[in-house]
């Protein structure tokens, strides 16, 4: 039951459980999911890695040095105690302030106060140059007295035209949109992880004027980060404002620590945009592949489906291709023709073994016919007799012939080929001294060489002792028949068997490897002429070739059957019996 389960589930989520249109779309759903975890990292580290926030920090800590430096060196200053306006020092040049200015009271001070950080010089300074900063710059003096705040300043009285209709294209525009969808996204994520990273090391209970009290006692520059009334994370930097070692002010700068970092943004957008641009190209690509994947193999699939119906009379056309399916579609058309090959052969053979039956049973049924007759002597009735027992021998011998030819043939397309050295195979099988009826002798010429053939080592053998078979069966009594060996080249190795016999009409050496066909005269009854097809049929299993030729031993003028064969390399059949 268990095994049942695990069956099914392995069905399930195989990939070849489904059709391949299923297959593609699973790939690129994994490809996609891989490429958003690979995005969403990169998207972390670049968040991580960036030096937005610590470089910020820099600068402003320099400006808040340089905000010092100033105010020591220009805004510490001694001013008249009765003066009505004080402004009157800076502005009375001015023509507006020339009347105000002119009075007695504004033109002639009594007495200058103790040095101390003075609010115009104050004032104007921080309005020029951080008026419009992304901090706000707060100014007090020794008495804890804000004296001048870069958030309270008027800034500007320009005016700005807006083109609407213009913002309502930008508005359409889709993909100004989507940029800002993505720039908003980002940036929420990317003060949620800072946000997170500089939640652990917050300052607690912070307020601005016990922050000034503390860099007035200390003398010393002051850093808090906190969570403002808005629940932003902010930072406040203090500075003392030093003279002869008084401290006459302090300058503070507040500002928030995490702001949209739209410049880190476009980075990730770009390679978002990439990401999606390599995703739809894949995707494409995928897809024209898979239609060049699928048509062809819908067409051996066709192709397959009208070969087994025979119901198509026209030449069926398969995929040229150069690839995998070129090859799938050479060896399905191979094989089809191979079938067609092994079928048209089965009929022919039907046909003989019909034609090759129908003589003796002819015979027979006419030696019955004159046997039933009364004016048979019986002489002629011993004869008859004779015959009838010679073509019902034959018929068992045709019969018995025809099971073995069928069973090699079917033996042929099943049985396992292994990797021989055919010389120590011939050495091996007749290398000694073998005995027969005729006292014929066996003689062997074999190179050194190991010569590698993938074959079926009990079929062979076969065919080597049916050709020396019919060698001893028509060859003189102590003759000898000789078996060579040589590699011919890297890639063939022939083996000859040469006999001593009265030799075979050359004329008939295309005939004599067809079914049923002897050339014999004496005893033709006891050889159904299936052993050269036999062991043509075996050789061309092994890719060779038999074929009768010439002798080229004079010793041996006889028959000469040459078998050529193809060598194989040890290193691509390892693991082979040899």
């Amino acid at each position: 039951m268990v095994l049942d389960i695990l069956g099914v589930i392995r069905r399930l989520f195989s990939l070849s459980s489904y059709n391949l249109t299923f297959q593609l779309i699973i790939l690129n759903l994994i490809i996609l999911f891989l490429g958003l975890v690979f995005l969403s990292y990169f998207n972390f580290n670049l968040i991580q890695n960036n030096n937005f926030i610590d470089n910020r920090d820099q600068s402003i800590r320099l400006n808040l040095s340089n905000i010092t430096k100033y105010l020591e060196n220009t805004s510490i200053l001694r001013v008249p105690i009765f003066q009505y306006d004080y402004r009157c020092r800076y502005l009375q040049d001015i023509e507006t302030y020339n009347e105000s200015c002119a009075s007695a009271d504004n033109t002639k001070p009594i007495e200058l106060s103790e040095p101390e950080l003075e609010k115009f010089t104050t004032e104007q300074f921080i309005f020029q140059n951080f008026g419009d900063k992304d901090f706000n710059t707060v100014i007090y003096n020794e008495n804890w007295i804000k004296i001048a705040d870069s958030s309270n300043l008027f800034l500007s009285t320009d005016v700005e035209e807006i083109d609407l209709s213009e913002n309502r294209e930008n508005i359409v525009d889709f993909s100004n949109f989507f940029e800002r969808i993505y720039i908003n996204n980002f940036n929420h994520i990317n003060n949620y992880i800072l946000a997170n990273k500089y939640n652990k090391n917050l300052d607690k209970n912070v307020h601005e004027i016990i922050l000034i009290i503390d860099t007035i006692k200390e003398k010393q520059q002051l850093i808090k980060t906190f969570k403002d009334e808005n629940n932003d994370i902010t930072r406040i930097l203090t500075s003392p404002i030093i003279q002869d070692n008084k401290v006459y002010g302090v300058v503070l700068i507040k500002y928030k620590l995490l702001l949209n970092n739209n410049e880190l943004a476009r980075q990730s957008l770009n390679f978002f945009n990439f990401f999606l641009l390599f995703i739809v190209v894949t995707i494409l690509l995928s897809f024209i592949f898979l239609r060049g994947l699928i048509t062809p193999l819908k067409q051996l699939t066709k192709i397959t489906v009208l070969e087994r119906d025979k119901t198509n009379k026209k030449k069926l056309i398969y995929p040229l291709r150069s690839d995998e399916i070129g090859i799938l579609s050479n060896q399905i058309q191979l094989m089809s023709n191979e079938l067609k090959s092994q079928i048209n052969q089965l009929e022919k053979f039907s046909s003989d073994v019909a034609h090759e039956l129908k003589n003796p049973l002819t015979a027979i049924k006419s030696s019955i016919e004159l046997l039933t007759s009364k004016n048979i002597t019986k002489e002629n009735r011993s004869k008859l007799m004779n015959n009838f027992n010679k073509d019902i021998d034959r018929m068992n011998k045709l019969i018995s012939d025809i099971s073995h030819f069928s069973k090699t043939i079917a033996e042929i397309e099943i049985e396992n080929f292994e990797l021989t050295n055919v010389n120590k195979f011939i050495e091996e099988n007749f290398g000694e001294e073998s005995t027969n009826k005729k006292n014929i002798k066996i003689l062997l010429q074999i190179d050194n060489n190991k010569n590698l053939v993938l074959l079926n080592k009990d079929k062979f053998l076969q065919v080597i002792l049916n050709l020396i078979d019919n060698s001893i069966s028509i060859a003189k009594n102590n003759s000898n028949i000789l078996i060579t060996s040589n590699k011919k080249n890297e890639n063939c190795v022939e083996i000859k068997i040469y006999d001593q016999g009265k030799g075979i009409d050359f004329k008939e050496k295309n005939k004599i490897f067809d079914r049923f066909y002897t050339d014999r005269i004496v005893d033709r009854d006891q050889h159904s002429g299936l052993g050269l097809s036999i062991s043509h049929e075996i050789i061309n299993s092994f890719n060779g070739s038999i074929e009768l030729t010439e002798s080229d031993k004079l010793d041996f003028r006889g028959a000469c059957f040459l078998i050529k064969l193809p060598l194989k390399s040890q290193n691509n059949h390892k693991g082979i019996q040899s």
